[in-house]
């Protein structure tokens, strides 16, 4: 999940993902029947304990909403989506700081009953007390959004605490649901087309991101209609639109003509993207592998089809993704040594140690 989907701004060619997100965790669980960090983890600098903790609160957090809802089709960035929708945004509010991107949540899900859902994750290795005072701000950024009617679902936060292999306490996820206060946007069941056709763009655009082709990815999450400038938006986003869309576009579209990425099979269907092996020093009994071996990919078809001429038309790139989305959910597998995430045919991803 942290290398695949919960990755901050993955779309990013500076994103850790591209590179490390994979492993760099991958002797941090002490050998124990629960969760715990080993010693070593633990004594890390406050900096790097801080995101480990928040890397483990997002991850494990949308897992254990995959585990209770049994299927999501779509699990996308909260900011990137909000930002969808900032015509919404309240005329009446009392200051900027309320509509920051600080404001927004972790993610934002649909799934199998097309039923919404917010969820914004915290962690920590501090204690559990310092656990429920960052339940509280976690609490504050889901606001930006609110979910009513018929496509409501969970509205979410959560704080992940993660005990050591010495602690007397173990660790501990506390979810919490409480009332949205002053929600920025509001989002009913006549936004439901709307909801799902942006979450497919924003889906799309993960997975592009995840093979190295940021520059249709960014493109893709853009609102299509941007009056002007709103918090919610990065500063690469805000210097991206200085300029015009016509020569981004282009720019885009030559990114994925000139792609030389990997190619394989999966399911007799062909992708695109990278497969790469790593070797990992020997660690004792306790860890026993010694590779790594990491493949993902994008449809090839809708590769193609994206580079095409009239690829990313604003008229027509939602009516070119379609097909490609239409039946498509999250999959998540663990087959002895090697765990797969997939969305539909479109994106496949797996980890297999040796």
């Amino acid at each position: 999940m942290l290398g695949t989907l919960t990755m901050p701004n993955i779309l990013s060619p500076a994103s850790p993902a591209l590179f490390w997100a994979w492993l760099r965790y991958f002797l941090a669980p002490a050998p124990s029947s629960e969760l715990r960090i080993t010693m070593d983890f633990s004594d890390l600098d406050p900096h790097q304990k801080g995101v480990l903790s928040d890397d483990f609160g997002v991850a494990i957090a949308t897992k254990w909403m995959l585990d209770r809802f049994g299927a999501f089709t779509h699990i996308v960035d909260g900011r990137r989506f909000a930002n969808q929708f900032t015509h919404l945004l309240r005329k009446k509010r009392k200051s900027k700081a309320k509509v920051g991107m600080s404001k927004a949540p972790d993610f934002v899900m649909r799934d199998a009953t097309g039923k919404w859902h917010v969820l914004e994750c915290k962690g920590t290795q501090t204690s559990r007390d310092y656990q429920r005072r960052v339940l509280a701000t976690a609490m504050v950024q889901k606001r930006a959004l609110q979910l009513v009617g018929s496509i409501r679902g969970e509205q979410l936060a959560s704080s992940l605490y993660i005990a050591n292999e010495q602690d007397k306490t173990s660790s501990h996820l506390k979810v919490v649901d409480p009332d949205n206060e002053e929600p920025l946007i509001r989002l009913t069941g006549q936004h439901a087309g709307e909801m799902e056709e942006k979450a497919n763009r924003l889906a799309i655009a993960q997975a592009l991101g995840s093979i190295g082709l940021n520059e249709i990815a960014v493109e893709m999450t853009l609102p299509p209609n941007i009056d002007e400038p709103n918090e919610l938006l990065l500063p690469s986003e805000l210097y991206r639109l200085r300029s015009p869309r016509e020569g981004r576009v282009a720019s885009a579209k030559e990114q994925v003509r000139a792609r030389n990425l990997n190619q394989f099979m999966h399911r007799h269907h062909r992708y695109e993207g990278r497969d790469v092996e790593f070797d990992l020093p020997p660690r004792g009994i306790h860890f026993r592998f010694r590779k790594a071996r990491l493949r993902q990919g994008v449809s090839a078809d809708l590769l193609t089809e994206l580079a095409a001429t009239d690829g990313l038309q604003e008229d027509n790139v939602d009516s070119q993704i379609k097909p490609y989305t239409a039946e498509a959910g999250i999959v998540l597998q663990t087959r002895d040594r090697q765990t797969s995430l997939a969305f539909g045919d479109v994106f496949y991803s797996e980890l297999t140690w040796s």
